[in-house]
């Protein structure tokens, strides 16, 4: 099953079952759940059902587990499916690659070929902040925004996930102001699963006065309002409105 409930997507394909080896504190799928939930996962089918599939879909690759994590360098099973969503019979599908691993650039040269060929991908990562953070022992924000700059420098369609917001960890608009002139899209979520991830209870109304000031700042920028991918777009998660 590929169906999620990501309010920017209409598929998910989990290509590392979890638990994912990044080791992020917030990180849900390493929860007893999501490992029952994604033990099963079959990636290679779910490209090739979807590379079939006459309804253009916005697939994201993956928002589960990391695509890139350290099992790529020898399995090569994301950019196996990549490649077989490049190829399929719908070239109409948007695919979003969201991975913070390194490993994702030594494939930008399949992502050219891809996209010049028109292929719809878009390289995309999450961002906490501007610099390393403790919650995400393994990964290096800073290096993940090179890697989106780059992307961008290769005429690549790139979008940046701010989320989990974390309280006094993460500055959206700090992240913006840092990267505005290299990522086409952006989406904003608060930090979820608060007590079972032993994260601080956040005080309510925290998000609000802050989520409508990185608003202005990216409307002042260009950007406006999205649920879908485009260029010079922004979403705000269901969760940030509603639970500010």
């Amino acid at each position: 099953m590929t169906k999620t409930s990501i309010e920017y997507a209409d598929e998910n394909i989990t290509v590392y079952p979890a638990p994912c080896p990044l080791k992020c504190k917030y990180c849900w799928s390493n929860q007893p759940i999501w490992i029952y939930r994604t033990r099963h996962a079959d990636p290679v089918m779910d490209a090739m059902r979807l590379a079939k599939s006459h309804f253009d879909k916005i697939i994201v690759v993956s928002f589960t587990t990391d695509p890139y994590q350290p099992r790529e360098s020898t399995e090569h099973l994301a950019r196996e499916v990549l490649g077989i969503l490049a190829k399929g019979e719908n070239q109409s599908h948007r695919v979003m690659v969201l991975s913070k691993s390194c490993l994702m650039e030594g494939d930008f040269p399949f992502f050219k070929l891809w996209h010049d060929h028109g292929f719809d991908i878009w390289v995309g990562t999450t961002l906490t902040s501007v610099i390393q953070i403790p919650d995400e022992p393994l990964t290096s924000n800073p290096h993940r925004i090179v890697m989106l700059q780059r992307a961008h420098n290769l005429g690549l369609p790139t979008w940046a996930s701010i989320e989990p917001w974390i309280p006094d960890k993460t500055f959206p608009r700090q992240i913006i102001e840092a990267t505005h002139e290299f990522v086409d899209w952006y989406v904003i979520g608060r930090l979820n699963y608060v007590k079972r991830l032993r994260y601080p209870e956040v005080p309510k109304g925290y998000y609000k006065e802050e989520t409508i000031k990185t608003v202005v700042l990216l409307r002042s920028l260009g950007y406006e309002i999205s649920q879908k991918p485009r260029k010079k777009g922004f979403w705000l998660k269901k969760e940030l409105v509603t639970n500010p």
